[in-house]
């Protein structure tokens, strides 16, 4: 099992970093830029800002109720909320007599959200005709609900079930309401299976 887990975490992080060259190289630019314009009815007006500091904390919000009601459903991925999930799973783990794990889940945590911060900074999309997505890739919130998901799973499996009918969809809200592309989302969900496959092959040693 431990050798299936390193081989996905290898295969998922070479389909990252293509994923992030064919980006970066404008070979998705067709499909995010038709996604700009066509799915994203509640994208609020584009800024140039890498990190917006009421993100990490706040609730997201839109005009319209069904905008904010698909806005709030990605909220339990964002910084604040994901982090005191994780360290109150990893308390639990570590009461159980589990410390790899517990140490695990916040390694995870902490990676992801640092690789989310490089991915950022180091990939730079062609103009999609608006500001706010040329660096975009990947998607944090998409990375941590898959997060919030696995740790939620491994501590207690009832409430990984529940928790993964919650990540299923933040990905395709967080295009929704005009957060991220959908290269952006799937760049999220590859480097979530990378690391969490990682994690998981190091917690069972």
């Amino acid at each position: 099992m431990r050798s299936a887990d390193r081989g996905l975490a290898a295969a998922a992080a070479v389909a990252f970093v293509a994923l992030a060259g064919l980006v970066e190289g404008g070979a998705f630019t067709r499909a995010d830029r038709f996604a700009v314009h066509h799915l994203m009815p509640w994208a609020l007006p584009p800024t140039n800002r890498l990190v917006s500091i009421g993100g990490l904390f706040l609730p997201e919000t839109r005009p319209s109720l069904g905008g904010t009601l698909v806005a709030l459903w990605t909220y339990p991925a964002s910084p604040l909320v994901s982090a005191l999930v994780v360290a109150g799973c990893a308390y639990l783990l570590d009461r159980r007599g589990d410390r790899r794990a517990a140490v695990g889940a916040c390694a995870l945590w902490v990676v992801a959200n640092l690789l989310e911060l490089i991915g950022k900074l180091a990939v730079e999309r062609p103009t999609l005709g608006v500001n706010g997505f040329r660096h975009s890739y990947p998607s944090g919130h998409t990375l941590r609900a898959c997060v919030v998901a696995a740790v939620l799973a491994w501590t207690w499996r009832r409430a990984g079930r529940v928790a993964a009918a919650w990540a299923l969809p933040v990905p395709v809200a967080l295009v929704l309401i005009g957060d991220h592309t959908p290269t952006d989302v799937v760049g999220g969900l590859v480097l979530a299976g990378c690391l969490i496959a990682a994690t998981r092959s190091w917690a069972r040693q």
